[in-house]
């Protein structure tokens, strides 16, 4: 009973559907705006292209501003100085901390920084040179 009366609505929906075909098919052949796959392609390698180079300007621009400080303090002049670290853990170290004059013990964990003593005699401040880039470190660990 359902087939019968599906019969005929297929009927006449049946040449409506092949006329919509006929003229999406002619629309696509005379379209000028036809989707043409290496145009496309061409504008995925142009931003492709854009954002590596962006990526590489912002590399290159921290690598120029990484020795500058930070907060209008020369690295000499600033109020806080961490002299030595001792690592006793991957969470949690030692430090001796310069402020101003003093010199300061300080633990560090994850959950807080607690003072544990202040230095009669303070630690000689060394200046250490600059750290070694890190392609030099990689030279060097192949090379061993």
């Amino acid at each position: 009973m359902l087939r019968a009366a599906l019969l005929p609505l297929v009927s006449l929906l049946l040449p409506l559907v092949a006329q919509a075909t006929e003229q999406t098919e002619a629309i696509a052949e005379s379209s000028p705006l036809a989707i043409d796959p290496m145009a496309s392609a061409g504008k995925v390698v142009v931003f492709l292209l854009l954002i590596i180079g962006l990526i590489l300007l912002l590399a290159w621009l921290s690598g120029k501003t990484r020795g500058l400080p930070l907060a209008g303090f020369a690295a000499s002049d600033a109020p806080l100085k961490t002299i030595a670290t001792l690592p006793l853990s991957m969470k949690e170290k030692i430090a001796v901390i310069q402020v101003g004059e003093k010199q300061l013990v300080v633990g560090i964990t994850q959950q807080q920084i607690t003072c544990l003593a202040e230095l009669d005699e303070p630690l000689p401040v060394n200046n250490p040179t600059q750290s070694p880039a890190f392609s030099e470190l990689l030279k060097k660990a192949i090379r061993s």
